[in-house]
């Protein structure tokens, strides 16, 4: 099945605004939508980003990844990853080409599901299963009895964790907002924190410690993901679970921290990690270290690839969800989701929903 052609829209989506410590201020989120024609099929796939670098995501696609792969069997995902991992090398590694690598590999995956009748769980031998989800925001402005309203709703939707954003400069609030969220959710409730890599390693094993009273569930993104070394020491030193993985955008960046013992829960994204090929890979390393798995925003593509992997634990309902252009939002039921039905990966955005916001 050859790839004929691509095409690429950029969209620029309002948030409401909010934000944490590693990003500061956010009020927008990038969309960049692919569709990959091939033999009378239409696979899906996107990118997003958080404000900045949208378009430079989708020229790559246009002006280098689409003349790379026009001609190309679509079957051979991997082969295309690899060939495109490649021929960006001098200016990849990760960073943009890997968000916008993963919008082409998404649509692959799709088209593959298309072209077969399967959904993408099917596709990868698993089984569809309801996935426990956490509510999460991205809160770390809002005043504390704001912080609890959020937290109040999350618990009205039946999930059963719940993430808290850290990283104010005066470490005793972090650990006000974070008991009050303790106390309000009760003991039964997981409850994460994100630190969204503000810290260095020393000054995030200090906060870690502040925080560990409060029978965290992970510590997540405590120091910058370059600091391999840091997150190892983390990991011996705190009692706390320490988690990573939307800021690795490539299998390599998922090996090392796997092999130094620098996560316990790995976390997916097939955007940022540079497409579901990517996500596959950085489970199946969890599942081999016996870690645990949980995912990154993509709420709709996640149930799907936490469904194949043995160590799964959660799925991120993140507060920027794209439910408001979608044709068919995921449906939180009991606190869980479960993977669509319809063959690939069942996501497809609502055009006329998105055409207000196209730059």
């Amino acid at each position: 099945m050859k790839i004929e052609r691509i095409e690429t829209a950029y969209y620029r989506l309002p948030l409401e605004p909010s934000g944490d410590a590693g990003h500061g201020l956010l009020d927008t989120e990038e969309l960049i939508t692919l569709k990959l024609y091939a033999e009378g099929l239409v696979g899906h796939g996107y990118s997003y980003t958080i404000g900045k670098g949208g378009r430079a995501v989708k020229a790559v696609i246009d002006h280098d990844i689409a003349p790379a792969v026009v001609g190309r069997d679509a079957a051979d995902i991997e082969g295309i990853w690899r060939t495109l991992w490649q021929r960006l090398l001098f200016v990849g590694r990760g960073g943009l080409t890997a968000f916008a690598v993963a919008a082409l590999d998404i649509a692959l995956w799709d088209l593959r599901g298309l072209a077969e009748g399967k959904p993408l769980y099917a596709l990868l031998g698993a089984e569809a299963r309801a996935i426990p989800a956490y509510g999460s925001g991205v809160d770390l402005p809002k005043p504390l009895d704001g912080l609890l309203r959020q937290t109040a709703g999350f618990m009205e939707r039946g999930l059963p964790g719940v993430k808290v954003k850290i990283g104010r400069p005066d470490p005793r609030e972090d650990e006000e907002r974070v008991a009050a969220v303790r106390r309000l959710v009760g003991p039964d409730v997981d409850l994460m924190v994100d630190a969204n890599m503000v810290w260095s390693a020393r000054e995030a094993l200090e906060r870690g410690r502040r925080l560990e009273p409060h029978g965290l569930y992970w510590y997540e993104e405590p120091t910058i993901p370059e600091d391999v070394a840091g997150h190892a020491m983390l990991a011996r030193e705190l009692a706390v679970p320490v988690a990573v993985g939307e800021s690795l955008h490539s299998p390599h960046e998922f090996r090392r921290y796997v092999d130094e013992g620098a996560v316990h829960v790995v976390q997916i994204d097939p955007v940022t990690n540079g497409g579901i090929t990517v996500s596959l890979q950085a489970m199946a390393m969890a599942d081999a270290a016996g870690l645990r798995i949980s995912s990154h925003y993509a709420d709709e593509l996640s149930a799907h690839l936490l469904c194949a992997g043995r160590g799964a634990v959660y799925l991120e309902k993140h507060a920027f969800a794209l439910d408001p252009y979608l044709e068919e939002p995921q449906q939180v039921v009991g606190g869980r989701v479960r993977p669509t039905e319809a063959p690939g990966t069942g996501m497809r955005f609502d055009e006329a929903a998105l055409a207000p916001f196209a730059a």
